[in-house]
């Protein structure tokens, strides 16, 4: 589930972040938010070269900043130092195969927590993410 109307128009989106929706930002936005997924950097910019777009390696990754930044994207930051990018804005959990380098969404109703831990008074509970981590047998 996304947080915008998927009719939205992808320029008014930009807008409502106060973001300048140049021609460069939009046919990345129109790649990224085309449905729920989850994207390495790389695999986005696969996708630019892909389509032949002229978008400079640089401009994808100052996109994917300034799209985190101003919340329009989340990051998934795994120990092996790949990055993935989220649309899926809601609370949700991941599996991740390590074998596949995919993740996938799980349900924040699939997972249940029978303990917390304690929590310094000087902190609240924002959410609680899981990452689940599989291998190919």
């Amino acid at each position: 589930m996304r947080l915008y109307n998927i009719s939205m128009n992808i320029k008014h989106l930009l807008k409502d972040k106060s973001i300048n929706p140049t021609k460069q930002r939009l046919e990345i936005a129109e790649l990224i938010f085309v449905k729920d997924q989850h994207f390495t950097a790389a695999q986005l910019i696969e996708q630019v070269r892909d389509k032949k777009l002229p978008i400079s390696q640089a401009t994808v990754y100052n996109t994917l900043c300034l799209f985190e930044s101003t919340g329009l994207l989340k990051t998934i930051d795994l120990e092996n130092d790949c990055k993935f990018y989220d649309t899926n804005l809601y609370s949700h959990h991941h599996i991740y195969n390590t074998s596949t380098n995919v993740l996938t969404d799980i349900s924040t109703d699939k997972i249940e927590f029978s303990k917390m831990p304690d929590i310094p008074a000087h902190l609240e509970l924002e959410q609680t993410e899981v990452l689940i981590k599989v291998k190919n047998k």
